[in-house]
């Protein structure tokens, strides 16, 4: 009878208590900080990808500065970033040790700018976006180039540093029309004068070089060997001399999708190589849309080519001639329904 005294008691109190925490999922239940939305991949760097500009055009990058809590964000921020130089130095070692070959870059200065260091976040909103103008001119994409920026300490706000959320390692990924990752199983590597065996490399990435050029490694060179940077082939993309339009037979709403052809123009710059094209190297998009998704264009990339080089630093008493003949293939899907061009393509 006792112990049914007491939970009758403890009940009646309970039923006093409850209406004062009616409203608590009003009030802020946790600590308001700032961190950087920078989703990382495998190697704790974000990827962005920013369309190429000639001319000394900037391309912006919008990063995302967000204010957390349980509540809509009720005073103003000014968050300040700048550059941080110590970072990148601990992840390279951590992760490559003494590779040193493939580290990470810190991205010069000449290659980007901060409009301004602050970022400004209004009252009733959470989200603010800090601006970033990068010039990829003359930029040499054989090294990985990040820009390690962090939100500064300050008095009006509190960073957020759990997993170094008020960090942010940006891997700059400049795109054009034409570059990106290539099926090169089609691709046909032979030794000297072999007719009949062949090797393959199973892709080829194409990064940028300008509006129109981009470079892949010749052959099976390596994406990561040390001396990759000798290997250079840049192909440029020559204004197509045929242009025709595809009929859409799958939607109604005309979006037009073409058929081009053109010629590439093969070099490399380093003359050990003794680059030499053989025929006429050729390209075609092909655009069309998927079936299951009529949203999504699929340009489909087709480059043919030829070429002889020769591989004269991977021994220091021997000369290696190679032939490489065939075709590389790329597909790039694209939403028609994202207005951003780096957002649409599914990377």
């Amino acid at each position: 009878m006792k112990r049914l005294y007491i939970y009758l008691t403890v009940l009646i109190g309970a039923l006093f208590l409850l209406p004062g925490c009616n409203d608590e999922w009003k009030e802020e239940l946790y600590t308001r900080m700032v961190s950087l939305k920078a989703p990382i991949n495998k190697d704790d760097v974000s990827v962005i990808y920013l369309r190429y500009k000639s001319n000394g055009e900037s391309s912006t990058y919008k990063l995302p500065i967000i204010v957390s809590g349980s509540s809509t964000n009720d005073r103003d921020y000014n968050v300040r970033i700048d550059v941080d130089n110590d970072t990148l130095n601990f992840l390279n070692i951590a992760r490559y040790a003494s590779r040193t070959d493939l580290y990470y870059k810190q991205l010069p200065a000449g290659f980007y700018e901060f409009p301004s260091q602050t970022c400004h976040i209004s009252s009733g909103e959470d989200v603010g976006f800090f601006n970033i103008d990068f010039n990829f001119s003359e930029l040499d994409l054989v090294e990985k180039w990040v820009l390690p920026v962090t939100i500064l300490p300050d008095a009006s706000y509190t960073m957020n540093t759990y997993k170094g959320r008020q960090k942010a390692l940006l891997w700059v990924m400049p795109f054009n029309d034409y570059s990106g990752s290539y099926n090169a199983a089609s691709m046909y590597v032979y030794f000297g004068d072999n007719t009949t065996k062949y090797m393959t490399a199973s892709t080829r990435e194409a990064w940028v070089v300008d509006d129109n050029t981009v470079f892949f490694y010749a052959g099976i060179t390596e994406e990561l060997a040390e001396n990759r940077g000798a290997f250079k082939v840049k192909c440029e993309f020559r204004a197509p001399d045929e242009v025709s339009e595809i009929e859409n037979v799958h939607t109604a709403d005309g979006t037009p999708l073409y058929l081009k052809r053109g010629e590439l123009v093969l070099s490399a710059e380093n003359p050990d190589l003794e680059f030499e094209v053989v025929g006429e190297p050729k390209y075609e998009i092909k655009e069309e849309l998927d079936i299951d998704r009529p949203h999504i264009i699929k340009r489909i990339f087709t480059l043919t080519m030829e070429y002889k080089y020769k591989d004269t630093v991977s021994s220091e008493n021997m000369d290696f001639p190679y032939r490489c003949k065939g075709t590389m293939l790329m597909q790039r899907n694209i939403s028609t329904l994202i207005p951003d061009e780096d957002q649409a393509i599914f990377w």
